[in-house]
């Protein structure tokens, strides 16, 4: 799937800003940003609920948006909300949906049971839909993205609210769909599961794509040169982001922004400039714990192409 700067606008509000990306078959592609970045209303269009304004979205160069009937069917979306059926069983729910994918009776029995068995709903069936919980719901809401068995799956923070097995679990079912072929673009602010499973990865902010390229590329692209991380004793947030800008300020250091425990910088020099730059610390009352060489994370990326909190790079 290719998506081709895309736009749209509510009002004065300009939610995608020329947004382009591309997602691969075998894949799942990790779709991140802060609150209000353009995620829902970018994953809306590719899955044909919105119309953009400008720009396209095309499958193996068929355009969704001028031949919606021959791409929809090959698209699957699970919103981040399950719409509320106070009076319905599990069952019914999926049959229901099942029907409107125009699936004849034969047809249909054999494609429940295999998105049952697949996600595991054995039990729940003859359950309400409001009375299973946050993790079923997830279940069945992907039971039923899977029931025409789209090629492309597009869900919108699936791991929202789920407790830590049922987190665990859904990672299993994504990765298990992207090895039979299937492309997975999920949308999610739990990074460290995403980078666990994810291939690529598009940042976006305010609309715009910051970085769109496979994992690896993104690290070498975010570390420009040698990457170091700093860790202090008892970390406050303002020695936090005094610590970032006084890395920030310093000859050859190429970029810096807070963690945690301290602050991450890259740099373009050799031992002698990282010796020097540990003893201006220690010089300015800093007082370091530990300062060690690292490989960028997925939260790292977040950190260095958003305008978050902190934030500091050159």
């Amino acid at each position: 799937m290719e998506v081709r700067r895309l736009d749209k606008s509510f009002g004065e509000v300009r939610a995608v800003a020329d947004a382009s990306f591309r997602l691969y078959a075998g894949e799942v592609h990790g779709f991140i940003g802060p609150n209000g970045a353009g995620k829902t209303t970018t994953m809306r269009i590719m899955a044909g609920v919105e119309r953009p304004d400008r720009g396209d979205v095309s499958l193996e160069g068929r355009s969704l948006i001028d031949h919606p009937g021959e791409t929809l069917r090959q698209i699957g979306f699970m919103p981040d909300y399950l719409d509320s059926y106070p009076l319905i069983l599990a069952w019914e729910y999926l049959d229901f949906y099942a029907r409107i994918h125009g699936q004849r009776p034969s047809l249909r029995r054999g494609r429940l049971a295999d998105v049952v068995e697949f996600t595991g709903l054995d039990g729940m069936l003859d359950r309400p839909v409001e009375a299973l919980s946050k993790g079923w719901k997830q279940r069945l809401s992907l039971a039923r993205v899977l029931l025409n068995d789209p090629r492309i799956l597009i869900l919108d923070e699936p791991a929202a609210g789920l407790d830590p097995r049922a987190r665990l679990e859904l990672r299993d079912l994504v990765v298990r769909l992207a090895a039979n072929g299937k492309c997975v673009f999920i949308s999610s602010h739990i990074l460290s599961e995403l980078s666990e499973i994810c291939r690529s990865v598009t940042i976006i902010e305010n609309g715009r794509v910051m970085a769109s390229s496979d994992m690896d590329s993104l690290r070498r692209r975010i570390d420009r040169g040698r990457r170091m991380a700093v860790s202090l004793l008892n970390p406050e947030p303002e020695s936090r982001r005094r610590l970032a800008r006084l890395l920030a300020e310093t000859p050859g250091v190429t970029g810096a922004a807070e963690r945690e425990d301290g602050a991450f910088f890259t740099h373009d020099g050799d031992d002698s400039l990282k010796a020097g730059i540990l003893a201006r610390l220690v010089a300015e009352g800093f007082r370091v714990t530990d300062f060690h060489s690292a490989t960028s994370s997925l939260e790292d990326a977040f950190l260095v192409m958003t305008a978050g909190e902190g934030r500091t790079e050159k």
